[in-house]
């Protein structure tokens, strides 16, 4: 799971078995709030692949899928299928789990996907290197059909309802040199959740120079800088963080008002960083939410980040002109990413403020080059960053 940015696993527990699924922030609110979700299970010759399909939107759902090759895993989904009714447990960008729910599978599917995995023996096991990307490319078609069986006619697939029930959410904390913030996948300050999940990803790299909230001086006004302030030698990191409220909507904006929305977002967060990156260069008087006055090092470019809840496939030009046009106002250095990207980014850096930094500057590299802000970062099989 660590590797992986998203996907379902089925898991061998003491009482039988269980579902984990990891997907977006914005995709797991959804869930906790009662949007469609259905298993998609495909067998092609005799290679498994699994997908949790998340209805967060109900023109555009999100699939989450994966090759499946262990044995363990395929008993667990056989015992999943056999029992019908089983835990599911929902984990973030981070690997945490941010809460859990009994979930109950439709029973004709199930039954139907039961006759596909037979014989279990004769089920793949082994490197999913041998899958190749055109058979899940296969199964992933399938599940974006709207039918509930597969049409390829070498595929056998289905989707199945799932009815998650008896939500419970984990009241997640972060503890730092001093302080401490909470996580909490269903609050309604999703807003606030989101700042609370960008200091607790990069707690541990600014252990002792991370702010939230820390305020700038401006004659007699006082204002919010940035919704986070990370410090450092190698260079300092100015944040804002824009969420996509899921909650009220219980997934019923569809795609398109989706993008526009963390688009309009994005635009705001580039904006507030344009001023906060020039009242440092102004030396304004800088404090901490508790009134420490923050002595803050302008030899170098400032980072300043917008993260969004989640950076969809779309055209970012628009955003993409902003944020270089803001890079030749201020001089500083401008990024806009999801939280994915973020977390992503750091596990590579595993815990290094240079090498974080370091990637940022590479990644930027990359976005000026092909000018576009859908690229994606990942750790090289052979890499010993």
């Amino acid at each position: 799971m660590y590797s992986s940015e998203a996907g379902i696993w089925f898991i061998p527990t003491t009482d039988g078995a269980s579902v984990l699924i990891k997907a977006p922030i914005s995709s797991l609110k959804a869930l906790s709030v009662g949007c469609s979700f259905e298993v998609g299970i495909g067998v092609l010759e005799n290679k498994v692949c699994v997908a949790g399909i998340i209805h967060d939107a109900p023109d555009t759902p999100l699939i989450v899928s994966r090759p499946q090759a262990h044995a363990e895993e395929h008993q667990a989904l056989i015992e999943v299928l056999s029992r019908g009714a089983v835990h599911f447990f929902l984990f973030n960008e981070m690997d945490h789990c941010v809460g859990w729910s009994s979930g109950s599978l439709a029973s004709e599917g199930s039954e139907q996907a039961s006759e596909y995995l037979q014989p279990i023996t004769k089920l793949y096991t082994g490197s999913v290197l041998e899958f190749g990307e055109s058979l899940l490319d296969i199964f992933n078609e399938a599940m974006h059909d709207n039918s509930t069986v597969a049409k390829n006619p070498e595929l056998a697939a289905v989707k199945i309802p799932v009815k998650l029930v008896d939500w419970h959410p984990n009241f997640l904390s972060y503890v730092g040199m001093g302080t401490y913030q909470t996580v909490q996948v269903d609050h309604p300050d999703e807003g606030g959740m989101l700042e609370n999940s960008v200091w607790a990803a990069l707690s541990s790299v600014y252990p002792a120079k991370l702010y939230k909230s820390p305020t700038v001086e401006n004659g007699e006004k006082t204002r919010e800088l940035t919704d986070v302030l990370a410090l450092s030698s190698h260079g300092n990191i100015l944040i804002e963080a824009k969420d996509l409220a899921m909650l009220a909507s219980k997934g019923s904006r569809v795609h398109s008002r989706k993008v526009s929305g963390v688009k309009k977002q994005a635009l705001k967060g580039v904006a507030q960083l344009v001023g906060a990156a020039k009242a440092l260069r102004r030396n304004c008087k800088i404090s901490s939410s508790e009134g420490k006055v923050l002595n803050v090092d302008l030899s170098d470019q400032l980072h300043c980040v917008v993260i969004v809840s989640e950076l969809f496939a779309e055209n970012w030009d628009e955003v993409y002109e902003a944020a270089v046009a803001a890079m030749r106002e201020t001089g500083d250095l401008f990024h806009v990413i999801d939280y994915r990207e973020l977390v992503a980014l750091l596990k590579i850096a595993r815990g290094y403020d240079g090498t974080l930094q370091t990637l940022l500057k590479k990644r930027l590299d990359h976005v000026l080059h092909r000018q576009t802000l859908n690229v994606r970062s990942r750790q090289a099989p052979d890499s010993s960053a």
